[in-house]
């Protein structure tokens, strides 16, 4: 499932309906579909109309509770429009009155219900509701089971809450997700309302020292230090490691300014005398490297405070990690999985709106939904006809269309992988002189937030694609000697190229975890003639920025060499390179980076 963050799905809202609270303005859910006078408005707005009508014709429960969960993608920006329709408004409407049921019908419908709702006043009452007025979960005919705790309700509603938006804005809803945190139950909810915890600790550190020691952020990370404590001595589990490794970093980078530095360092020095292997890492791959490398960026930041009050980074897991949205809260409640016969007519729906439709936000909308309808053996069909307009003869055509469709295609597991690198290394390795210039025909003329296309556009969306099939690289020839080749230039300056090269620095990991790892295909000179040259575009990033005005100092060159430096520690020693590296790291010994890769370097 796409979902909008519900902090800029509520800011989406504000912003569209700031404007539009004068008396008459059209209906958006109900009556005939609302028209506000710009043509790639209106043509949204009949789309979701048309949307809202299939879906209430969908053959399955299932089925249109799949298009209702979309609906809220389809609600255009009308900001500045004295008569506009208030969608969000209007569907707070319905989500709140179906939220009051009594009892509460649990089914997939419901759902649907809560993963678009972003209304504080619905949501907030399904926090504390008793479990006994909810119905246990009604199976649709599409849902195998098992059915799902009548406790899914409380997450999914705690899960559309904007959490920070109400730590500063709300005291109910503050004091609701404050006692939520500190009950320190069910470690996926506390996961869920990291966020809300990450507020309050930012917001006792912008505060004065003395008096934030005695706020709710402060006595919330002195309580994490017991359980983490416990925590890690515990069963080993996946989705208790994630909540460690978030407080750990967080009890490191707040540990000293509220006041436990002691008992953080206590904590921080057992895991690193474990080297990270405790027992809630024990059997799974990578665990105890990640835990030992958030101990020891703990660690620093207890003995060099850090000046923002902004959250410590975490680094790239190693682990298979926990996520709460993509192995939990979007995946279907109860095994649920569309007939074929009903995805293949929702997809001849949306090749109707392709038919018909003209300008790019909405054809963009119905390219994302196709490729999550297509059945694989019709994505594979289909594949080299949604491919084919990216491409003018040799030219990669650079619109809004020709990236949507980069980005459907790329995602299509149903289609054969090898098709699908081919696709990538020539939208990757495509020059300047191979990108067609910019066709902003069916482009939106009064985007809210316009983002320029360029040339970079469209190694970018390539470059995040293969963030998402790192295995790719192992699998094909072509593909890593291409990224060997680029790994070996320097860090580029500024702009897009440098945001590029941030997208593609996991891959380039990976090949040098592959050379370096010893396997049939290694090739180990070729790890070491990387790390040697990331030791070189480290050295001349850091001339530049000797001779640049710091105020204007390139963050994302910045970013790419904390990455790079991260890398030397690493891979280093696998690598053949420990004593060189090492010499390198010792030389940055003020750098935080260099320190925790100094430390990975030893393990």
């Amino acid at each position: 499932m796409r979902r909008l963050a519900p902090l800029a799905a509520l800011a989406l809202s504000l912003c569209s309906c700031a404007a539009s609270s004068t008396a008459g303005a059209p209906r958006c859910l109900t009556g005939p579909a609302p028209r506000v006078g710009r043509p790639a408005a209106d043509e949204m707005l009949a789309l979701m109309r048309r949307e809202r009508d299939r879906a209430e014709r969908a053959p399955s429960p299932l089925v249109r509770a799949r298009i209702l969960e979309a609906i809220p993608g389809l609600f255009p920006d009308t900001s500045g429009l004295a008569r506009a329709p208030r969608c969000s408004d209007e569907l707070a409407d319905e989500s709140a009155a179906a939220l009051r049921g009594e009892p509460l019908v649990f089914s997939r419908l419901l759902v649907a219900r809560l993963r678009t709702a972003r209304d504080p006043g619905a949501l907030l009452p399904l926090v504390t509701r008793r479990e006994e007025s909810i119905t246990a979960y009604q199976l649709g005919p599409e849902e195998p089971g098992p059915a799902p705790p009548r406790s899914l309700v409380r997450s999914l509603a705690l899960a559309s809450l904007p959490a920070p938006w109400l730590m500063s804005h709300h005291p109910e809803g503050r004091q609701l997700l404050l006692d939520r945190l500190r009950d320190g139950g069910d470690a996926r909810e506390q996961l869920l309302l990291h966020g809300a915890a990450a507020a309050l600790l930012q917001e006792a550190a912008r505060g004065d020292p003395a008096r934030a020691q005695r706020g709710a952020g402060p006595s919330l990370l002195r309580a994490w230090v017991p359980d983490l404590a416990r925590r890690l001595e515990g069963p080993a589990d996946r989705i208790s490691l994630e909540l460690a490794i978030r407080r750990l970093a967080d009890v490191g980078a707040y540990g000293a300014r509220f006041g436990v530095g002691p008992e953080a360092r206590a904590l921080v020095d057992r895991v690193l005398a474990a080297r990270g292997e405790l027992p809630i890492a024990r059997g799974i791959a990578g665990a105890a490297r990640d835990l030992a490398e958030v101990a020891r960026g703990a660690l620093h930041d207890l003995e060099v405070p850090r000046r923002s009050a902004a959250p410590a980074d975490l680094p790239p897991p190693r682990r298979d990690r926990f996520r709460v949205f993509g192995d939990w809260l979007d995946a279907e409640p109860a095994g649920g999985k569309v007939a074929a016969a009903d995805a293949l007519a929702r997809v001849r729906d949306l090749d109707g709106e392709l038919a018909i439709l003209r300008f790019n936000p909405s054809r963009c909308r119905v390219l994302e939904e196709l490729g999550l309808w297509l059945p694989p053996d019709e994505a594979s069909r289909r594949f080299d006809a949604l491919v084919a307009p990216v491409f003018d003869g040799e030219r990669v055509r650079l619109s809004t269309e020709a990236l949507c469709r980069m980005r459907v295609a790329l995602r299509l597991d149903g289609v054969d992988e090898a098709r699908r690198v081919r696709l990538l290394l020539r939208l990757l390795s495509a020059t300047p002189a191979q990108i067609g210039p910019p066709e902003t025909r069916g482009d939106d003329p009064h985007p809210a937030l316009a983002t320029p296309i360029d040339a970079a556009s469209v190694a970018a969306e390539a470059a995040r694609a293969l963030d998402r099939n790192l295995g790719w690289i192992d699998r094909h020839a072509d593909l890593r000697a291409w990224l060997e080749a680029q790994a070996l230039a320097p860090v580029p300056p500024g702009g897009p190229a440098a945001a590029r090269w941030r997208l593609l620095q996991p891959a380039f990991e990976r090949v040098v975890a592959l050379h370096a790892s010893g396997g049939p295909t290694a090739r180990p000179e070729a790890a070491r003639a990387i790390l040697r040259a990331w030791m070189e575009s480290i050295r001349a990033a850091e001339a530049q920025q000797r001779v640049a005005d710091a105020r204007v100092a390139d963050a994302l060159a910045g970013e790419g060499v904390k990455a790079r430096l991260r890398a030397l520690g690493e891979h280093g020693q696998r690598a053949g390179l420990a004593e060189e590296v090492g010499a390198f790291l010792d030389e940055r010994s003020s750098e935080r980076a260099a320190v925790v890769a100094s430390y990975l370097l030893s393990l």
